[in-house]
């Protein structure tokens, strides 16, 4: 061995023996490097090496966790850097880790990836990005930290120049928030990949952003997230730069001009993009305020004008921009004459809103009567059961049709076309078709309905098969479906067991319970009775004639090739084409002639102004006899032919024919599987079924696509609304009392209708709680409609655009209140309106029940509730004067004399009156979520055992059919109701004064206040019934609400109040809680909300069972109490404790 080699093994052994003062790691991962770098270094090299590793090792206490990764990451940076530069690396560790151990452990642990994209000269400037964000604190430590950490990732996609350039905005932005900045670290991290091109430019806004309001970062990356991703790149720039260019000249919402400038562009041609944002452009340099007025109200615009017709309203409205930046927001809001004006000059679009009151004239001189007209999409907003937001429909006594109407080239063609589809809607509720009545013979046909058979025939055909089965002990026989097996009893024989016929909300409702395929039949009935509407407009109102022919030959255009449908799907289309009087060219399978033919006689026969809704309903059921024999199959484009015209039938000589075989058609009934089903039996074993191979090719059937004039049909549904709004006694019992719809019934309508497709939505991700929802909301609209329960009659309906002005109450119990504008920094006043109403009642059952389920958490409530009863009289000591003397203050005094002490001079005690003053009012979150199961681990599954034997299976699923969506899970609403109940019974023990309000609503101009135990109001055998009804409803408007709960308070003479909110999540309302700054808009408004209440002295308190609430929790409950109930269970027994506590 050399002198040399003896001076490295000195100088390594010198350095074990320094590193051996450290923990284990250091000393190990040193040796792991050494090993790996010998050879590779030369020995002064590797000797600095060990020595730079030493020096970070002896910095501080902590810094051996920094010598330790410096080791650890030697070996893969060694392979990216020359000598110099590795050294030039260990130096810059060994800088950071005199600032912060922890930077240094950062910087070295994420080196080997970051050297890979890292050029050597940039290594300094890397760190010092990263040390610049470090300020002395765990938080700037840990910002900087995590900035060292994401530079592989970051390096990916950036520039090493758009890298300091994050740098930089996030050191800004630090300034102000680290937790801010942090989560802009995480978000670009998202979103730079998905904008490679235009980072830099992004970057630059965010700086801008961050200097002028650094609370809007986090809603801009966001933004960014949701729309610059889905935008195309060419477009992407364009839009950045502007936003830019606004924020620099004053407008503050970024964020917001992304994703409405996203969102208008994703909308309209890719043609007509670039010119748009020119257009925005050129507002933008005139006035500034007003440019992302113009990209949200694009859509609206182009709805009722071509893209170049538009360029000329925009032009004009520049004109108006040049004399005061408040004339070009209101030009391009579209609230100015002068812009209504001169759109309207350039449009042929026609607006519901403005023909909407010509509408209903012209309804009232076609009826005589007058019906409300509105817009669809109301309808579909109301989520019961309509989906569609801009076709024609009816519920039975309002008429709903599109908000806009740009079908054509001229005003007049477009209101022509408002005439025609108001015509037929209105056909509907004149001539009928809401009127079915199951029992009304039909005038065109033999009637079939009283001979088919139904629900109870099948349960008492069972009955009967299950009594003979018990007799004889035989096998069982098939059930014919609709009738009881031909054989005689005998005397051993049990007698049938009686079932009671199956009871249905509407007569729609029993007539197409007569089916198997109930939406084929739908289809049918749909054909045929809007055929037969179409025929006495024709014969009563030839003056609407010519444009309803034009708009029926438009809707023949439109219809979809017949080849490409399947066969049974080609017939119903080819009803629908005759229908619309197509007479020439009709295209049918060519298998299926015959069948054509007799379909076309059916539509014919009930296409006039003679035949009644009852016609309809026959001929439904021969079209649906004819088609359900038709196999849903592919059929090759050269085995469809032409049908012959009509009159080349001999028409004349088979008018008095029926199409059909009544007999033939009773007995295809009575063989068919049930409306649930049920077939007629199982083939024996080793057989095939019949069924199964003669559906084999068969594709799922589909209904055809909508008629656009005649638009939405629902008869079942308009049905049951027509009548609970038209009939003044509803469905009367044998004592002549209204008989209520129950929630089960509904249900079991909503499960059979064929219209509503429940059995698609129920089963889905999240479509159990939509089916639970629309029930409630239907539930709600019947109410509403119930002329003997005036506790859900609402006034006249408001619908308010969110950016419209002040809101006036007219209505008596209705009240308007400000809301508080972050943004703006300002209030918008009677902004929104709250309706004041009683809680319906329910009944007493729950309270009684709840309380007895609960009787054990119900005695000790009321013990920790009788320790707060305060005793009248409370003994008061060591006063100056008083009743008597105080023996304990007398004897302190007496041994203060001897020992030489000036005694204490308060040796009294008298008896203090103490009562206690307390007001609190309870405000309980009605919201639809509170529909929500409190754990689905607690839903029923689907498996509910059914029985092997195929007689009992029969029994087995029509029981569980008509269980339809019936609730077996308790939600959060019930919970909600369950720790009302406790605490009210307890508080009557103590004597405090208490309110229960409750409120929803949707829309700022219908927030709905429901009182269920109003302050001033003795507990009474109606609050229990008003807890029960209790129930989910829209959405969640708190301001207001909140505001509205206060003034009552503020009322009332007591000491101590106390507003005692409990909620399931967030505060949303349409308008209120949009996606990005419009949730924070909803949380600052019920943040302000509670201000106002603390500043008339109530003390306000939050409950929420939102386990995500800490969110918004902490900007909206800031300076006030509350709580994350982590178990919503847990809230019945929760819910008093906090109350004890919050009041003593």
């Amino acid at each position: 061995m050399t002198s040399s080699d003896d001076a490295k093994q000195n100088a390594i052994e010198m350095t074990r023996k320094e590193l051996d003062q450290f923990p284990a790691p250091v000393l190990e991962r040193y040796e792991i490097a050494l090993e790996k770098l010998n050879g590779r270094l030369a020995d002064e090299t590797c000797q600095l090496w060990a020595q730079e590793g030493l020096e970070i090792a002896s910095k501080t206490v902590r810094s051996w966790e920094a010598a330790a990764e410096f080791f650890d990451a030697s070996v893969a940076v060694q392979r990216q850097l020359p000598s110099g530069q590795f050294l030039k690396w260990a130096k810059t560790g060994t800088s950071l880790c005199e600032d912060s151990p922890s930077l240094a452990v950062a910087y070295f642990k994420s080196s080997p990836k970051a050297m890979l994209r890292l050029r050597p000269r940039y290594i300094d400037d890397w760190a010092n990005v990263c040390r610049a964000l470090y300020r002395g604190t765990w938080k700037s430590s840990a910002l900087a930290c995590r900035l060292f950490e994401a530079t592989p990732d970051l390096l990916e996609t950036l520039s090493f120049e758009e890298f300091c350039h994050f740098g930089e905005f996030l050191e800004i932005l630090s300034r102000r928030s680290y937790d801010q900045a942090g989560d802009a670290l995480g978000a670009g991290i998202d979103l730079f990949p998905k904008i490679t091109g235009d980072v830099d430019r992004f970057i630059n806004l965010a700086q801008i952003v961050a200097e002028k309001s650094w609370r809007e970062t986090a809603v801009l990356f966001d933004s960014a997230t949701a729309s610059l991703v889905e935008l195309g790149a060419p477009h992407r720039a364009p839009l950045i730069s502007l936003a830019r260019r606004l924020v620099i000249t004053g407008v503050s919402d970024a964020a917001g001009v992304l994703r409405d400038g996203a969102n208008t562009v994703n909308r309209i041609p890719t043609d007509n993009r670039d010119r748009l944002l020119e257009m925005t452009d050129g507002i933008a340099a005139v006035s500034a305020p007003a440019a992302p007025e113009f990209l949200k109200i694009v859509p609206e615009i182009l709805e009722r004008v071509t893209f170049d017709q538009m360029g000329q309203w925009q032009t004009e409205g520049l004109r108006t921009a040049r004399e005061s930046d408040e004339a070009a927001v209101t030009y391009f809001k579209l609230q100015s004459p002068a812009s209504q004006e001169i759109l309207d000059s350039l449009s042929s679009s026609i607006e519901l809103s403005r023909v909407r009151d010509v509408i209903q004239m012209y309804c009232l001189a076609l009826t005589g009567r007058t019906i409300d007209v509105q817009a669809a999409a109301a309808l579909a907003e109301k989520n019961i059961g309509w989906f569609q937001g801009e076709l024609p429909t009816t519920e039975g006594t309002t008429i709903y049709m599109p908000s806009v109407i740009n079908r054509y080239t001229t005003k007049d063609e477009n209101f022509g076309f408002f005439k025609v589809i108001s015509t037929h809607q209105i056909g509907h509720i004149e001539f009928g078709s809401f009127a079915f009545d199951f029992n009304i013979e039909s005038t065109l046909f033999d009637d079939l309905r009283p001979r088919l058979p139904g629900a109870s025939e099948l349960r008492a055909a069972k009955a009967a098969d299950e009594a003979e089965k018990k007799a004889a002990l035989t096998p069982p026989q098939v059930v014919v479906f609709g009738h009881e097996p031909p054989s005689e009893p005998t005397p051993e024989a049990a007698e049938p067991v009686a079932v009671a016929p199956r009871e249905f909300l509407t007569d729609m409702s029993r007539f197409f319970d007569l089916f198997q395929e109930r939406r084929l039949a739908l289809d049918a009935f749909t054909v045929l009775e809007s055929s037969r509407i179409d025929g006495y407009v024709e014969e009563l109102y030839p003056g609407v004639m010519t444009m309803y022919d034009m708009v029926r030959t438009a809707s023949l255009e439109a219809r979809p090739d017949v080849t490409d449908l399947p066969a049974r799907e080609a017939l119903v289309e080819f009803m629908i084409r005759v229908s619309l009087g197509q007479i020439d060219e009709m295209l049918v399978p060519s298998e299926h002639l015959d069948v054509a033919r007799k379909l076309r006689k059916l539509i014919r026969q009930v296409t006039s102004a003679e035949a009644i809704v009852e016609d309809a309903a026959e001929a439904a059921i021969r079209a649906y006899s004819i088609l359900i024999d038709v196999k849903n199959e592919e059929v090759d484009d050269d085995d469809f032919e032409q049908l012959e015209p009509e009159d080349e039938d001999d028409e004349t000589a088979e008018d008095e024919d029926d199409v059909v075989d009544p007999e033939e058609v009773i007995q295809q009934f009575m063989g068919q599987a049930s409306p649930d089903g049920e077939g007629e039996g199982e083939p024996e074993e080793g057989e095939s079924s019949e069924q199964d191979l003669e559906g084999e090719g068969e594709e799922d059937y589909s209904s055809p696509q909508e008629v656009d004039y005649r638009g939405e049909f629902k008869p079942e549904l308009s049905q049951l609304l027509s009548q609970m709004q038209m009939m003044e006694n509803g469905e009367m019992s044998e004592s002549g009392e209204m008989e209520p719809i129950t929630q089960e019934q509904l249900e079991e309508m909503m499960k059979n209708a064929p219209e509503m497709d429940m059995e698609q939505t129920e089963g889905e991700e999240g479509g159990d709680q939509e089916v639970s929802e629309m029930i409630e909301n239907l539930m709600k609209e019947l109410q509403k409609r119930d002329p003997e329960n005036q506790q859900f009659q609402p006034g006249p309906s408001q619908h308010v655009d969110e950016d419209g002005g002040p809101l006036t109450a007219t209505e008596p119990e209705t009240f308007t209140y400000p809301e508080w504008d972050f943004r703006a920094n300002e209030y918008k006043p009677n902004w929104c309106m709250v309706h004041e109403k009683i809680m319906a009642d329910g009944e007493p059952n729950f309270f009684r029940e709840t309380l007895a389920d609960n009787s054990g958490l119900v005695a000790q409530i009321r013990r920790q509730f009788e320790l707060v009863i305060p005793e009248m009289y409370r003994k008061q000591k060591r006063l100056e004067d008083g009743e008597e003397y105080d023996l304990d203050s007398v004897l302190e005094a007496l041994i203060d004399l001897k020992i030489g002490v000036s005694p204490e001079e308060k040796l009294y005690w008298r008896r203090n009156k103490n009562e206690r003053s307390v007001a609190v009012a309870f405000l309980l979150d009605l919201s639809a979520s509170t529909a929500e199961a409190i754990d689905d681990a607690k839903k029923p599954s689907d498996d509910w055992g059914a029985p092997d034997d195929p007689v009992e299976y029969m029994v087995w699923l029509r029981s569980r059919r008509s269980e339809g969506l019936r609730r077996t899970y308790k939600r959060i609403v019930d919970v909600e109701k369950e720790g009302i109940t406790l605490l009210v019974n307890s508080l009557e023990t103590i004597g405090d004064m208490y309110g229960i309000y409750g409120f929803s609503g949707y829309g700022r101009e219908n927030v709905e206040f429901y009182t269920i135990k109003d302050i001033d109001e003795k507990f009474s055998d109606m609050v229990p019934r008003r807890i029960d009804r209790i129930a989910p409803l829209h959405a969640t408007r708190m301001g207001p609400a909140i505001r509205h709960t206060a003034a009552k308070l503020n009322e009332v003479e007591a000491r101590s109040k106390f507003l005692f909110l409990i909620s399931d999540g967030r505060p949303q309302d349409r308008g209120y809680s949009r996606e990005g700054v419009e949730k924070e808009y909803a949380v600052h408004d019920t943040r302000q909300s509670l201000i106002e209440a603390r500043n008339m002295g109530i003390t306000p308190f939050c409950l929420t069972v939102d386990k995500a609430g800490h969110d918004y929790m902490k900007t909206m409950m800031e300076d006030f109490s509350y709580e994350v109930l982590p178990d919503i269970s847990l809230l019945p027994k929760r819910l008093p404790q906090l109350y004890r506590n919050l009041t003593t």
